[in-house]
């Protein structure tokens, strides 16, 4: 049986300054990949906060209903690590819910960028915080409904955080981050690098991610 995620309860909550490694600091300069799909109904740019929400993404912290929430907008990206498993997590995490990696539609663009300050982000996966809150390791691989609970109990116990950084769901070595309304200053003015999916020069890495992780290309 596959765990699940307890319903949250805020009031288990702990003080973050009881136990300092319940909050991940990335120092200014650390570097996010993300993949955003630049046309179709929904364009995105790389640097918007998405303020429509909650949707279907596991840690919107957005209350209900489902509308636009101003000042609660959240951006996902993946943490850049010195193994090429952080673009293949980019690449699954956008296209998992079909396995089909379409490369044109929509014109989705990948971009890395990097901090202009230092981020503070609950630490979900490589720290306690989430068994001390009452939860289990399911808020990073269970049912997206449930997580995205804890995400409001979280933003709202916790407003002076960047976001949340937990597992990837589809690579758990992979660290995927939420950033929250707080994080956009800082953002940088311009990217390291943008690159659209379909470019020739990333044939060759879109083509090992879906040999590897038994996706199709389209």
């Amino acid at each position: 049986m596959s765990e699940r995620l307890p319903e949250v309860d805020p009031s288990r909550f702990p003080d973050l300054e009881a136990d300092p490694t319940w909050v991940r600091s990335l120092p200014a300069g650390t570097a996010f990949a993300r993949i955003s799909k630049t046309a179709g109904p929904h364009p995105v740019r790389w640097h918007d906060f998405r303020n429509y929400g909650p949707l279907d993404a596991r840690f919107d912290p957005h209350p209900e209903p489902v509308g636009e929430h101003p000042g609660e907008g959240v951006l996902y990206a993946v943490l850049e690590r010195p193994a090429i498993t952080a673009f293949d997590a980019c690449v699954l995490e956008v296209f998992q819910s079909t396995r089909i990696i379409r490369r044109s539609e929509d014109a989705p663009e990948v971009t890395i960028f990097a901090v202009t300050r230092e981020l503070r982000l609950l630490d979900v996966s490589d720290s306690d915080w989430i068994s001390v809150a009452g939860g289990n390791a399911a808020i990073s691989s269970g049912e997206r409904a449930q997580s995205r609970r804890w995400a409001r109990a979280i933003r709202q116990a916790y407003p002076q955080l960047d976001g949340v950084i937990s597992a990837s769901s589809v690579i758990p070595s992979e660290r995927v981050v939420a950033m929250w309304a707080p994080a956009q200053s800082a953002l940088p003015r311009h990217p390291l690098a943008r690159m659209r999916l379909d470019r020739d020069e990333l044939s060759g890495v879109v083509d090992r991610a879906a040999d590897r992780y038994g996706y199709v290309i389209l």
